[in-house]
């Protein structure tokens, strides 16, 4: 086991133990929290918040891989962990290095477990690797997509590669290299979602006017990929840097986005954001009004620089009634007076569309203070919501206890 995942279990022997025994006697407490999380984070009543995996520095994408085993890429070193628990408490006791090695400067990104391998993302490669002797660690490793067959562009931010593997095709996007870049939409393969064949040949692209989505889901029972895309920083720097009056256009604009990415579809990006607003940086492009006769708008806007920066639709049935509803974990932003996001939200769909959302974990106490960013979310194969915290060095476990 390595030591920073092993950490929580050699400092507290009984954590295993202690995280059961606090579930019972909490049980019935309207805010419900088991070791390790920290004091002032808010859970909503009828849900209970414990420590998964501890020790970690940085982890960012999740992925469930078979009989429960959780793997966590961990970008900053060049590794994924794989993770088990044995006793399925929630507690994952054992960890191994699945792969390390992978330069840090072209980041281990999303994940997939798809036929038998871990699939994965590079910014600049897309792999799959498989363990076939049973002890933990990788030792079979293939290529499938080359670096001059993936759209990289100049380095630049956001530099997140999606992934997603789908009725025989892999989808990936990289995002926008500034900001809001202003350039002709053919003149980047960024911004844009591309599909292969399971090969690596056969490169089409999919969607276009995409800023940076860092996860690919699809709706369950319908062959609907869906994302949440990050809203842009300073939307109002050319009206607010010569006034005194603050930034109360860039505090509330524009939204993030959750998008049911459709083939051949457009989406806005750097020129129309929210529900067919103009982006303010570009009130001069002769173009606006076109972009916005091509663009699909939003299914579901939230707040603006929330960083909303994974989502999962839900399957199970432990969480009642949540069947079909999305997971979103925002990362919360630095570019507004008032912070926002720092939570774990649930948006309630109803016949294919939402219509609602609510806070399910708060890590924003008293609106100032951050307890915590979460990054990415998967479901657990009992029902159980795993989310990753890059700032804290942990994985969550949310579990419905019942009201």
């Amino acid at each position: 086991m390595p030591g920073s995942l092993g950490a929580s279990l050699q400092r507290q022997p009984g954590l295993a133990a202690a995280l059961g025994l606090a579930s019972l006697l909490l049980a019935a407490a309207p805010t419900l929290h088991g070791a390790g999380v920290p004091e002032g984070v808010w859970v909503r009543p009828g849900f209970e918040l414990t420590v998964a995996v501890d020790g970690l520095k940085g982890p960012r994408f999740l992925e469930m891989g078979p009989g429960g085993t959780l793997f966590i890429s961990v970008p900053s070193q060049g590794k994924i962990y794989v993770c088990s628990d044995a006793n399925g408490d929630g507690v994952y006791e054992k960890a191994t290095t699945f792969l390390e090695g992978k330069d840090p400067k072209v980041i281990t990104q999303a994940m997939q477990f798809h036929d038998g391998w871990l699939w994965y993302a590079q910014l600049n490669a897309i792999w799959r690797a498989r363990d076939t002797n049973g002890d933990g660690k990788a030792d079979e490793e293939e290529r499938m997509i080359r670096p001059d067959q993936l759209p990289t562009g100049k380095d630049g931010g956001h530099m997140w590669r999606a992934l997603l593997i789908h009725k025989g095709r892999i989808y990936t996007h990289v995002g926008d290299e500034t900001n809001a870049t202003d350039e002709p939409i053919d003149a980047t393969e960024r911004k844009k979602i591309w599909s292969f064949a399971m090969d690596g040949s056969d490169k089409k692209q999919f969607a276009s006017g995409i800023r940076n989505t860092e996860r690919f889901v699809v709706r369950p029972d319908t062959d609907e990929i869906w994302g949440v895309d990050h809203d842009i920083d300073t939307m109002a720097v050319k009206l607010e840097s010569a006034q005194k009056h603050g930034q109360p256009f860039t505090d509330h604009n524009p939204p993030a986005e959750m998008n049911h990415y459709k083939e051949g579809a457009f989406y806005g990006h750097p020129w129309i954001v929210g529900r067919m607003q103009p982006n303010l940086m570009f009130m001069d492009n002769p173009d606006l009004v076109k972009y916005a006769s091509m663009t699909t708008p939003p299914e579901w806007l939230m707040p603006s620089h929330c960083s909303a920066n994974s989502m999962l639709f839900y399957r199970g049935t432990a969480i009642p009634n949540a069947r079909g509803d999305a997971f979103v974990a925002h990362h919360g932003g630095w570019n507004a007076t008032q912070k926002v996001g720092y939570c774990l939200s649930r948006v309630l769909f109803e016949e294919g569309h939402p219509y609602g959302e609510q806070k399910i974990v708060n890590f924003l106490k008293g609106g100032t203070e951050v307890k915590g960013r979460p990054i990415d979310c998967v479901e657990a194969q009992d029902g159980s919501i795993l989310f990753s915290d890059d700032s804290v060095g942990v994985v969550y476990r949310l579990r419905h206890v019942g009201r």
